[in-house]
């Protein structure tokens, strides 16, 4: 029976966010155990919609033996301290050498950690693995959409098989290709080879959705081209514009079956087919105040309000205020905020008491960049322990943990408040506090995109609302240091195709 080792690490990494990334937010998890192994991965991730799930159903249906390694995925936040990094890399290879022999390796990575040492940190990772196996032990790697690609993330690994959505909902899909590909290499029917091409562009994370133009144009070119004949994969990263590092942005990846030339060829017609659209790539944010009066002009609901500068699925602090306060401000009926991380204010707030009056001080506790400290009078209608599993189409029936958690009633406001930091791109973060969105005429939401997946079929409107923070969406206000110059849209570029 062929063995196939299997693991994750990963990490998105804010090097615009305040404070490190340590060994015990690897350790903390996400609403299941943050650094698993062994069985305990088995139990926690078979039959969800994630690649592990997906490594692991494969194991079952097609006859080959997981061998579970260590699997951990913190919240997104920013750097990650060097010597927590390099403690959870030694778990990882500690348990890969106890496993030898075996077929392959599996790994479910993200593409986008940054340590303080290291720019790209799953270059390394898939160089410590490739020590260790050897040449002839076929490595193969799943990625987010977000993933900014370096070469050497090519070079270790033998594929690398990326999302193809955002939000993102294939991720299960996209474990079974790293499946399908892993056992016809052991095979030997396969011979993967891989080229990169690098597009100089930042994009926005609005602009990188897939369910819409130009976006969704791109990854249709992709699939037209896994169909051509010595294809195996195309994968198209839009890249997390929010590390300051020199691989920083889009790109593409594309594997061959033995042609590195044709690799190369159609990689390069697919970059610069993302350069070819890059001004359908511009983004425009709308004012707050914009947004909250189309709702309150209209009366139609629910019109969600998209906070992506302080979007915690991309390591923003999530206790932003200037959303909050401008829901306040204009006394909008029927309104609610998903979410505001604020635990002292929990702690008051439970202190307190259901039905009880309190006033709190909301928000902007992380940074001085999200607006400021709000006080607050209103009274608590719910408290709860803050755990629901996702039932919308991404990652579905997995565990999530907002904490001990309020629901904090102002005036005509329903803010959720939370201990933890966590993206509510599920309608279930609402409903498990007894929040119907259907019910709402203006939802602010702590997400850029993934909400989208869940919320966006019962919305009237979506807006990406102009806020400040380290994830806004519109990257020329960011202030880059180290990333490779020049780069759209912070740049005048000419033609890299």
């Amino acid at each position: 029976m062929k063995r196939i080792a299997l693991g994750g690490l990963s990490h998105e990494t804010n090097t615009f966010a305040e404070g490190l990334t340590t060994f015990d937010d690897f350790a903390r998890g996400r609403g299941f155990p943050g650094l698993m192994s062994g069985d305990t991965i088995i139990e926690t991730l078979k039959g969800k919609s994630m690649c592990t799930g997906a490594f692991l159903d494969a194991a079952e249906e097609q006859g080959f033996e997981a061998l579970p390694l260590l699997w951990t995925f913190p919240q997104p936040s920013g750097l990650v301290e060097q010597a927590a990094y390099d403690r959870v890399l030694a778990m990882l290879l500690e348990k890969l050498q106890e496993a030898l022999p075996f077929d392959g390796v599996l790994l479910e990575l993200h593409g986008a950690m940054v340590t303080e040492g290291l720019e790209d940190a799953e270059g390394d990772i898939l160089a410590r693995v490739r020590e260790i196996v050897g040449p002839d032990i076929p490595v193969i790697a799943t990625l987010d959409l977000h993933a900014n690609i370096s070469e050497q993330m090519v070079r270790e690994s033998d594929a690398l098989i990326g999302y193809d959505t955002y939000p993102h909902v294939d991720a299960y899909e996209r474990g079974m290709d790293a499946v399908r590909l892993m056992l016809a290499m052991i095979d030997g029917s396969v011979s993967p080879v891989s080229a990169l091409a690098q597009v100089p562009m930042l994009i926005g994370p609005p602009r990188q959705c897939t369910l819409s133009s130009p976006m969704s144009d791109i990854i249709a070119l992709a699939h037209e081209a896994e169909e051509r004949p010595g294809i195996l994969n195309v994968t198209v990263a839009g890249g997390f514009p929010f590390a300051d590092i020199a691989d920083c942005g889009a790109s593409v990846v594309v594997t061959a079956d033995g042609d590195e030339a044709l690799a190369q060829e159609v990689a390069r017609e697919i970059a610069r087919a993302v350069w070819d659209r890059r001004d359908d790539f511009r983004l425009r944010l709308t004012p707050l105040s914009e947004a909250i009066g189309h709702a309150l002009e209209t009366g139609e609901g629910p019109v969600l309000l998209a906070d992506g500068s302080d979007n915690p699925g991309g390591g923003a602090p999530c206790d932003g205020t200037v959303m909050l306060e401008a829901l306040i401000e204009a006394n909008a009926p029927r309104s609610a905020v998903a979410i505001i991380r604020d635990p002292e204010s929990v702690a008051k707030a439970i202190e307190a008491g259901v039905g009880e009056e309190v006033t709190l001080q909301v928000g902007a506790k992380t940074d001085d960049r999200h607006g400021e400290t709000l006080t607050l009078t209103g009274y608590v209608r719910l408290i709860s322990d803050g755990h629901y599993a996702n039932k919308g189409p991404m990652y579905t029936g997995v565990q999530s943990s907002m904490g001990r958690t309020v629901v904090f009633v102002v005036g005509n406001v329903q803010v959720i408040l939370t201990e933890n930091r966590i993206q509510p791109y599920d309608c279930e973060a609402m409903r498990s506090v007894g929040i119907e969105p259907r019910d709402c005429l203006l939802i602010g939401l702590k997400s850029a995109v993934h909400f989208r997946a869940d919320y966006g079929p019962l919305a009237s409107a979506i807006f990406e609302v102009d806020t400040p923070g380290v994830h806004n969406p519109d990257v020329t206000k960011l202030d880059f240091q180290r990333l490779r110059r020049p780069m759209w849209p912070l740049d005048e570029v000419t033609q890299p195709f």
